[in-house]
């Protein structure tokens, strides 16, 4: 998976609980695009401390994940139900039309 995928999803999921300077530094940095130094000099911080505190941060993020397994768990999810509406596409081309009410119910599983 994709580093920077995988970060924003740690972030979407525990970035509460992280502190207003992680989350801003974070957000800035993946979110936004920003680079070392112009996130330096929003917070009067050095290149170096940020770039410490990203290294800081994405480890604390990880160690959420080890414990808590959310990340882990919706990635399963979702895949499960791409192989759900996958399988009722195939049965739906085969004529089985009753089934596009059960495909539209799959779609509609909340994240």
């Amino acid at each position: 998976m994709d580093k920077i995928y995988y970060i924003t999803l740690l972030l979407d999921f525990y970035g509460e609980l992280l502190t207003c300077k992680q989350k801003s530094v974070m957000s800035r940095y993946y979110f936004d695009d920003c680079s070392l130094n112009e996130i330096a000099e929003e917070h009067s911080i050095t290149r170096q401390a940020v770039q410490d505190m990203i290294k800081r941060t994405e480890k604390l993020l990880k160690q959420y994940e080890d414990k808590l397994l959310l990340v882990d768990k919706y990635l399963k999810r979702r895949e499960y139900v791409e192989g759900l509406l996958t399988e009722l596409d195939s049965l739906i081309e085969k004529g089985n039309s009753e089934l596009v009410n059960i495909k539209d119910l799959v779609k509609n599983i909340p994240d």
